[in-house]
This record gives C-alpha cells, sequence and structure tokens, in this order.
C-alpha cells in the first residue's frame, strides 16, 4: 500500500518520529543502537561547539625530537621496574602505568571517601623530581613556542599505555591544579574523547560527545569548557598501540596535600622507598584493544565463587547421599542401619 509517498507503513512512523538512532560501543567491537532525539543531538552538538572552542592543538615536536624523547620514557619504565623510584612516583593499572614527578596525588581507589573534590597532594618529598630531560626536551619547547609561560609547570605525569589501556571518564581535579593542562602524545596517534559514560564487565563506552584525535608529537592544551565542565578519557578501542603522553600541570597553591602522618611507609622526605620490580606491561596484540578487559580482582573474584561453589557441591553430595538411602523402600537392606554395610559396598565398585 502506498501512502503520501511513502511506500511502507514502517517508514512513515519513522518519518514521523524525531529521533535518530546513535550507537553505544563495546571494547571488543559491538556496537548497539539507542535512540536519540533531534533536542538532545542539538544540545550534543552546541556541547562539541564549547568543547572545540576551548581546545588548541599544536604540531611541535619533530620525528626526531619524538625518537629522542621516546627513548627517555623508556628509560622511566625500565628505572620503574627495577624499584628505583620513591613509593608514590610509580602508580601501575592493568595495560596502564603512571609515572608522578613534581608532585603526585591520590585519586579513584586510592580515595578514602569517593567522588570530586576528595583527591589530596601527597606530602612533599614523596614523589621524585621532574627529570632533567623533561624540562630541556618539552616543557622548554612550549615555553619557547609561548604554549605556557615559564615556571608555570610544577607536576609532570607519564601515562604509559599499552593496546587496549584506557583511562576513565574524569575532570583533573580543580581543587588540585589550576588550568590549562597541557598533555604531549608520543610513540603513536590516538584519540582523547569528552562526556563518554563507561561500564564495566564487560568494559563498554558510550558514543562521545567530542572525538578528538591526537597524533604523535602533538600538543593538546585544555581550558575553560573542555577542562572544567565535561568529562574527558582515553577509550580502549582507541589504545591501538603502545602510546604515552606527557601531563604537564601547575598545583593550586591551596590545593590539600596529605599530612605525612597519613602515608607511614615514608618517614622522611629524602628516604627513598624500593619498590619491588614488577612490570605490568604486555607483549602488544593488535586485538587486545577490542576484547574486553578482565582485572585481575575480577579473576581472584572468579575463584573464590568457584571454590565457594565447588565445597557446596561436595557438602550437598554427601547430604544427598545419605538422603537417598532414606528414602529407599523399607524392605531395601540398605538402610540407615546398614550404612557401615553400604560403605563397604560402595568401596568395591
Amino acid at each position: 500500500m502506498k501512502m503520501a509517498g511513502f511506500t511502507d507503513l514502517r517508514e512513515k512512523l519513522k518519518s514521523m518520529t524525531p529521533h535518530r538512532d546513535k550507537v553505544f560501543e563495546h571494547s571488543n567491537g559491538e556496537k548497539r543502537k539507542y535512540r536519540e532525539s533531534d533536542d538532545d543531538e542539538e544540545r550534543r552538538d552546541a556541547e562539541a561547539q564549547k568543547v572545540k572552542s576551548s581546545v588548541k592543538q599544536a604540531n611541535i615536536f619533530t620525528q626526531e625530537e619524538c625518537v629522542r624523547i621516546e627513548a627517555k620514557i623508556d628509560e622511566v619504565v625500565a628505572k620503574g621496574d627495577k624499584g628505583l623510584y620513591r613509593e608514590h612516583t610509580v602508580d601501575r593499572a592493568p595495560l596502564r602505568n603512571k609515572y608522578f614527578f613534581g608532585e603526585g596525588y591520590t585519586y579513584g581507589s586510592q580515595l578514602e571517601k569517593r567522588g570530586p573534590g576528595q583527591e589530596r597532594l601527597y606530602s612533599r618529598g614523596e614523589v621524585d623530581e621532574i627529570p632533567e630531560w623533561v624540562h630541556e626536551l618539552v616543557i622548554d619547547r612550549l615555553v619557547t613556542h609561548g604554549v605556557i609561560p615559564e615556571g608555570f609547570v610544577n607536576s609532570a605525569v607519564i601515562n604509559d599505555y599499552q593496546p587496549g589501556g584506557c583511562i576513565v571518564s574524569h575532570v583533573d581535579p580543580i581543587h588540585i591544579f589550576e588550568r590549562p593542562i597541557v598533555s604531549v602524545s608520543f610513540f603513536s596517534d590516538s584519540a582523547l574523547c569528552f562526556g563518554c559514560k563507561f561500564q564495566f564487565k564487560p568494559i563498554r563506552v558510550s558514543e562521545p560527545v567530542l572525538y578528538l584525535p591526537v597524533t604523535r608529537g602533538s600538543v593538546t592544551v585544555l581550558s575553560g569548557y573542555a577542562a572544567d565542565d565535561i568529562t574527558h578519557c582515553i577509550r580502549p578501542q582507541d589504545i591501538k598501540e603502545r602510546r604515552a603522553v606527557i601531563i604537564l600541570r601547575k598545583t593550586r597553591p591551596d590545593a590539600p596535600r596529605l599530612s605525612s602522618s597519613l602515608s607511614p611507609s615514608i618517614h622522611s622526605s629524602e628516604r627513598r622507598h624500593i619498590l619491588k620490580a614488577k612490570r605490568s606491561h604486555r607483549k602488544a596484540d593488535p586485538d587486545a584493544a577490542h576484547r574486553p578487559r578482565v582485572l585481575e580482582m575480577d579473576k581472584e573474584l572468579q575463584r573464590r565463587s568457584l571454590s565457594s561453589r565447588q565445597r557446596r557441591h561436595d557438602g550437598d553430595s554427601s547430604e544427598n547421599s545419605w538422603r537417598r538411602a532414606d528414602e529407599r523402600e523399607p524392605g531395601s537392606r540398605y538402610t540407615p542401619d546398614h550404612a557401615p554395610a553400604r560403605r563397604v559396598k560402595m568401596r568395591r565398585h
């Protein structure tokens, strides 16, 4: 039946519905559609424009400079694996390691109370100083190009990602860091996404408000709306090769700080706590970015669950064998009174 130019009634109904399909993408490549109204789409477009207007990008570092800086990053990783940094300099997670220099802070599961505003700087001296090569090869170049003023940076963080690694949606703590937030990318191209929502087990990420390509050797500067009013993240599917980023920031003078008494493993700002050599880097797998991530804590929970079920099963099996004996016919020779004979009979088989 043809109605008002429509060959199918479903087409007419679809044309009358003020929505369109959006995609919710899993880290393993699966995609799920959901509906978004035209009003929602307009709001997202307006928000994306706000983000774009408060992000600046520049290609400053040459191929040769990238190679030199990447070699220095490898030296940092090797030093961390040997346990030569202070305790809070190195923060390890599956497929992602952090190296704090100058200033470090508590976040995520390290917090006693979860939520924005609970982050705290570590006591002074609990992370290593910013390496000289970061000043010479990275910070000074940014100062020369007018990206940041001289003396601005007192915190440098190196995030080292393996394929499939990620960092969940967050806003850099406003009470800890001044703006802008500057990052420089190395080893491979990737992307920074804004306004995503994460779900876990398996990990999956919603479509971003803005997908911002980030190339090797490029500088990204966040301020205003992009830094304060919308979350940013790195999705697992956007890390297809090893990638490292150096994040340069300045801490606020009044940023809250943990007292030394809350960090019992450090008794002196000069003491170097030797870490046990540990390496979480895994061999690069080109399909890792599209495979659900299983954390070690999840594996442990699965082991405990299986162990618990096995114990219950063993107990139930013993109980049910006696119950079956009780339920036999009265004339049967296998009764509770003949339990010893029954056990001997079973052993012969």
